[in-house]
């Protein structure tokens, strides 16, 4: 029997890419009235960008399990949870850092970019379950 998989990584799935859009979103309304536009329009769309390909560059990564069983099932699923733990506290952080310790345009650059850690969380959300199935010959 497998396992229930905890709410956190579902609501994570249904977030989806629609938080990362949103974020990228906010950071171009508040860029605009704080940065350059055009600084504000690349890093918003290279943010959003980044975060689409490392998601699919973590999946790809995380599918090894599926096709090659490298881990016990359980081991991966609790490694997919740290996953997802270890890029909150860094989304965290990094956000924290570049409101309270960083000033002017690195500020802005830090916080519109901290969004690029929900790529892994959404990675391993989606990964958490994909387990090694043995084919019988």
């Amino acid at each position: 029997m497998l396992p229930k998989k905890p709410n956190y990584l579902i609501a994570t799935e249904k977030l989806g890419f629609k938080f990362p859009f949103v974020w990228c979103i906010a950071a171009l309304v508040i860029g605009a009235a704080t940065q350059e536009v055009s600084s504000t329009l690349f890093i918003s769309i290279g943010s959003l960008f980044i975060v689409w390909l490392a998601c699919k560059l973590a999946s790809l990564f995380f599918s090894f399990q599926q096709h090659s069983g490298i881990l016990k099932n359980s081991v991966y699923d609790n490694a997919m949870k740290t996953v997802w733990f270890i890029s909150l506290i860094c989304l965290l952080i990094n956000v924290f850092k570049s409101i309270f310790f960083q000033q002017g345009s690195a500020s802005f650059l830090g916080g519109v970019f901290s969004i690029v850690y929900f790529s892994s969380m959404l990675a391993a959300a989606n990964k958490w379950g994909m387990h090694y199935v043995e084919k019988r010959v």
